[in-house]
């Protein structure tokens, strides 16, 4: 917050880029009414959903995902390894964007809403809940955006890397249900978009299962695993840039 103007500017522009996607959101399905089985007041609640997850994503990742290839080039990568802890908890946690964290506040003001306008307010156990898939949706969008910056070890050079990410968050502003029914699989699997924002949200509305909770505790915790060997193996042709 040293630069305190940048720090409350970069808020009212997030808030602003978040009122247009409202406006887009009550367009369309003033028009339609409903979309797949989700209505204009559930939207807003799963938009809600979706800032928050972006929010911690962006705020509490993005800035050590996108210094991840400049600390292949220019040896921060070592120092790395040289500390007495996980190196890819370091790597990954180092630093915060307190800006980017404090978006999240408007999240959770458009879920609040969103349900108010739904008629809806989901038990504590359905708060519960959304707030555990929402975790195995974060983690899952950790491993992910993790793995793709992991390729800088053999690409030094490959600094736009990180920006893979941004399209599956993208996918993740919409219910898995708009997607071709061919790809749904896909998209709950391999590539976890209903885990992101979906499932979670559908906790909220009174529409989550146990079954659903042990999918994404156990997608989360076999995504969490593939991350770490994958780099573990990387590192192996890790050449370091101090040597």
């Amino acid at each position: 917050m040293e630069f305190r103007v940048q720090f409350f500017a970069g808020i009212v522009g997030y808030l602003i880029w978040t009122s247009v996607s409202l406006l887009f959101i009550d367009i369309v399905f003033g028009q339609v009414g409903a979309v797949r089985g989700w209505s204009r007041d559930e939207m807003w609640v799963l938009y809600g959903t979706f800032v928050i997850l972006e929010s911690f994503c962006y705020g509490a990742l993005g800035p050590n995902m996108w210094r991840f290839s400049g600390g292949v080039r220019d040896g921060t990568l070592d120092l790395a390894l040289t500390k007495p802890v996980s190196t890819q908890f370091f790597v990954s946690a180092r630093y915060l964007d307190l800006n980017g964290c404090l978006n999240s506040l408007g999240g959770f003001a458009l879920v609040v809403v969103g349900l108010a306008r739904a008629g809806h307010w989901p038990s504590l156990l359905d708060w519960g809940l959304w707030l555990v898939l929402l975790l195995c949706g974060f983690i899952m969008a950790y491993a992910i955006w993790f793995v793709c910056v992991t390729f800088a070890i053999w690409a030094v050079k490959l600094e736009g890397i990180s920006v893979v990410f941004d399209p599956l968050m993208q996918m993740a502003r919409f219910p898995v249900q708009i997607y071709p029914a061919k790809a749904l699989t896909f998209l709950t699997i391999v590539l976890p978009v209903a885990f992101l924002t979906t499932f979670p949200t559908q906790a909220l509305l009174g529409r989550g299962n146990v079954p659903t909770l042990i999918a994404a505790l156990a997608l989360s915790s076999t995504f969490l695993w593939i991350s770490n060997r994958f780099f573990l193996f990387a590192l192996r042709y890790y050449g370091s840039a101090s040597s």
